[in-house]
C-alpha cells in the first residue's frame, strides 16, 4: 500500500509540483483554462463542484473540467432532442412572430431566423433543470466573492449606522477580504483614513450598459457637486446611445428629480452621470432578504 502511494505521487514531487487537482483531465477537448475566472466560479456554483477557498484560477479550471468529464450524457438524445425541436419550428411560431415594423436604423429579422431563434429558446427553456432550492449560504458566499467589487474601483459605501438620507458616499476599494466578506475603502473626499465595511454596506456602480431605470423608478445618486447619494426619482427616460467606435448602446446621463430639492415649491430637474445612479438599497441587496426555498417543508413523523 505504502509503496503504490509513493509511486502514484513520485512524478509530482519529482518535478517540483503538487499534482493533487492540477492535472488536467486527458478525456476533455475544451480547454477550460481559457475561460475567466469569474466564468469558471459560475459553473462551481451552479453545480456545486467543490473547491479550495483560496484555489488560483488553474485549479478551478481543473476542478471544472474534470466534473466536466464525469458527467453522464447521452449525445444521441441531446443532439437528437435539439433537431427535432429544429425541425418542428411550425409549432413555435407564436413565441416569436416575424416582425411587422422595422425600427430606423435596425436591419428587420427574417422569419426563418426569428423562428429559429424560438426554437433554440424553447429547448433551452426545456432542457433546463432547477431543483427548487434557494441557494445555499456557502453558494450566497461565493456569489457575492466572485462580484465582490476590486481594488481602485469606486463605490457608494454606507458610512453611517441609520439610514439617513445622504449617508451613502463615494469611495474607493482599498481591498476585499473573502474570508470575513468586509471592504476597506476610502472616502473620495478624505483620502487620510481607511473605513473597515461589511459587504452590505458597500454597491458597486453601473457602467452605463446594464438596463438602467426607467421613468418614475426610485433610486439613489450623486447630488450635483457633491460626493454624497441621494434618493431620488427618474424624472424622465434616460436617453441611449452608441458612442462612437462602440458597438452597444449606454446611456450617459439620467435626468433625475432629488428628495427634498425644492425651490420655491418647485422640484427641478437634475442631470447626472448615469455611473452614479444606482438603485435603492434594498434593491440591490434582494437577494439574500428575498429568495424563497420553494421545495415544501418535511415533516418527520412522530
Amino acid at each position: 500500500m505504502g509503496t503504490s502511494s509513493k509511486g502514484s505521487r513520485g512524478r509530482g514531487a519529482g518535478s517540483g509540483k503538487t499534482t493533487h487537482s492540477r492535472s488536467y483531465p486527458r478525456g476533455v477537448g475544451l480547454d477550460f483554462r481559457k475561460l475567466a475566472g469569474l466564468t469558471l466560479m459560475g459553473y462551481i456554483d451552479h453545480h456545486g463542484v467543490p473547491v479550495r477557498a483560496e484555489a488560483p484560477p488553474s485549479e478551478l479550471a481543473v476542478a471544472v473540467a474534470r466534473h466536466f468529464e464525469a458527467m453522464e450524457v447521452d449525445e444521441d438524445e441531446v443532439i437528437g432532442g435539439f433537431l427535432s425541436r429544429l425541425s418542428a419550428g411550425r409549432e413555435l411560431g407564436p413565441l416569436i412572430p416575424p416582425p411587422t415594423t422595422t425600427l430606423p436604423g435596425k436591419e428587420s429579422i427574417h422569419p426563418i431566423q426569428a423562428r429559429h431563434a424560438a426554437s433554440a429558446a424553447e429547448y433551452s427553456r426545456s432542457t433546463s433543470h432547477f431543483d427548487g432550492s434557494a441557494p445555499g449560504p456557502l453558494v450566497r458566499r461565493r456569489r457575492r466573492s466572485k462580484n465582490a467589487a476590486r481594488p481602485s474601483e469606486q463605490v457608494a459605501a454606507k458610512i453611517t449606522r441609520t439610514d439617513e438620507n445622504g449617508s451613502w458616499i463615494l469611495a474607493s476599494v482599498q481591498r476585499f477580504y473573502a474570508d470575513t466578506e468586509t471592504y476597506d475603502v476610502q472616502d473620495e473626499d478624505d483620502t487620510t483614513k481607511l473605513i473597515r465595511l461589511p459587504w452590505n454596506h458597500v454597491m458597486r456602480l453601473s457602467n452605463g450598459t446594464e438596463g438602467c431605470f426607467g421613468k418614475n423608478t426610485k433610486v439613489m445618486a450623486i447630488f450635483p457637486e457633491t460626493t454624497s447619494f441621494y434618493r431620488a426619482v427618474v424624472s424622465r427616460e434616460p436617453v441611449w446611445v452608441v458612442p462612437k467606435g462602440a458597438t452597444h448602446p449606454i446611456v450617459k446621463e439620467m435626468i433625475l428629480k432629488f428628495e427634498d430639492d425644492e425651490d420655491a415649491g418647485v422640484t427641478p430637474h437634475r442631470r447626472v452621470p448615469a455611473r452614479y445612479v444606482i438603485p435603492l438599497p434594498e434593491s440591490y441587496f434582494y437577494e439574500d432578504d428575498d429568495d424563497v426555498d420553494l421545495n415544501p417543508p418535511s415533516f418527520s413523523a412522530a
